[in-house]
């Protein structure tokens, strides 16, 4: 991507400080969803929204196999790595913790050919010299993509479907591309947190709004 095209990408102002859905008003920390009713994961980390160029380049990335942008999407994911330091208060390499991809049920990851989560988990990783697993969580019901459904649907087509064993970590970093409503973050981290781990933060690289 070139530099004029770079300064077409749409960060985000103000955000809420737990789900980063942005919010007018910038005296207000917490959207009234995230007051009302807390999710499982502790806080999202992204910069930008989903809007042109970055949702034409996140698709060519997801759906068109074209990994020689995982660099570049990984490198935006970065801007907002200050602040994960920042808020963790200590070197992650010195913390117990790890960095783990959103998956993908296998039979769209035969379909797709990779999981793009994994793609830019592995570069973040060699980037910041920090732990990672691929294997520890799994997807193990084949649900319809979340979005093809209706808002009300998203809520319950993630229910139960994942599971997570042997990780030996007690704080986890969820990484995926793109955060919508937040469901499978949540539905995720919950799933996590059933097996002993204490912190879940996802790091993504936009936010749907």
């Amino acid at each position: 991507m070139c530099s004029k095209c770079y300064d077409f990408l749409t960060p985000i102002a103000h955000k809420c400080t737990i789900c980063a859905i942005p919010i007018a008003n910038d005296n207000i920390s917490e959207c009234n969803m995230c007051k009302i009713q807390k999710p499982y994961y502790d806080k999202i980390y992204t910069n930008y929204l989903y809007t042109e160029p970055l949702r034409t380049l996140l698709h060519k990335f997801k759906y068109q196999n074209n990994l020689s942008l995982t660099s570049f999407l990984s490198n935006l994911m970065l801007e907002t790595a200050e602040e994960l330091f920042k808020d963790l208060n200590i070197s992650l390499i010195e913390r117990n913790i790890c960095l783990i991809p959103v998956p993908i049920h296998p039979k769209r990851l035969k379909k797709r050919g990779f999981n793009q989560a994994c793609a830019i988990t592995l570069h973040l990783a060699k980037k910041l010299k920090l732990p990672y697993d691929i294997n520890s969580c799994r997807k193990i019901i084949h649900t319809p993509p979340q979005a093809a459904l209706s808002l009300n649907k998203r809520k319950t087509n993630l229910i139960n479907t994942f599971e997570s064993r042997n990780i030996n970590k007690s704080e986890v970093i969820l990484i995926d591309d793109l955060i919508t409503t937040g469901n499978t973050a949540n539905e995720l981290a919950m799933t996590l947190k059933k097996q002993g781990i204490k912190k879940v933060y996802l790091w993504c690289i936009a936010r749907a709004f």
